[in-house]
């Protein structure tokens, strides 16, 4: 087994736990013997919405994770104060790991479009999710969506070849 190298041009698809067409399922391990029992499955139905996710290069993440804390204080006293930035974080982390949507309607049934626009981080330019866009999606999806790409935007356990 070996660890396998993150590629920030790969996308993931991805639908949100709060669609309401992706579902869990009870259904047989083996469908001609229900004596070996039973599992749960998760079922995405037809009309979920479809999240394209990219995994962030380690400068952006960098750069999203010191951004995320501040110390403060005075020097010579015992005047110390933390703060941390968690929807911050995952703003930032969605801006720059959702590279498009399918099937995502507004209140009245329409698509919202997904627009991008450029961002200089670290002397970097990258495409990142434009103002509009961010503001459709609310704080427990962008929550939900960055867990996702942060998932993703690190190596992982290659599986063990027979």
């Amino acid at each position: 087994m070996a660890l396998v190298a993150m590629t920030t041009s790969d996308t993931v698809e991805y639908v949100s736990d709060r669609d309401p067409a992706k579902t869990k399922q009870t259904v047989f391990v083996d469908p001609a013997d229900p004596a070996k029992g039973t599992v749960e499955k998760t079922v995405v139905g037809e009309g979920a919405t479809v999240f394209v996710l990219k995994p962030l290069d380690v400068f952006l993440m960098s750069w999203i994770y010191d951004n995320a804390s501040a110390l403060t204080g005075k020097q010579g006293t015992d005047e110390v104060g933390i703060q941390t930035k968690v929807n911050q974080t995952n703003l930032d982390a969605v801006r720059h790991g959702l590279s498009g949507f399918r099937n995502f309607q507004d209140s009245k049934g329409a698509h919202v479009l997904f627009k991008t626009k450029k961002a200089i981080i670290n002397s970097r330019e990258y495409t990142v999710v434009d103002d509009d866009t961010m503001s459709c999606l609310g704080i427990k999806l962008i929550s939900e969506l960055a867990d996702k790409i942060k998932e993703i935007s690190d190596v992982s356990t290659g599986e063990e070849k027979n």
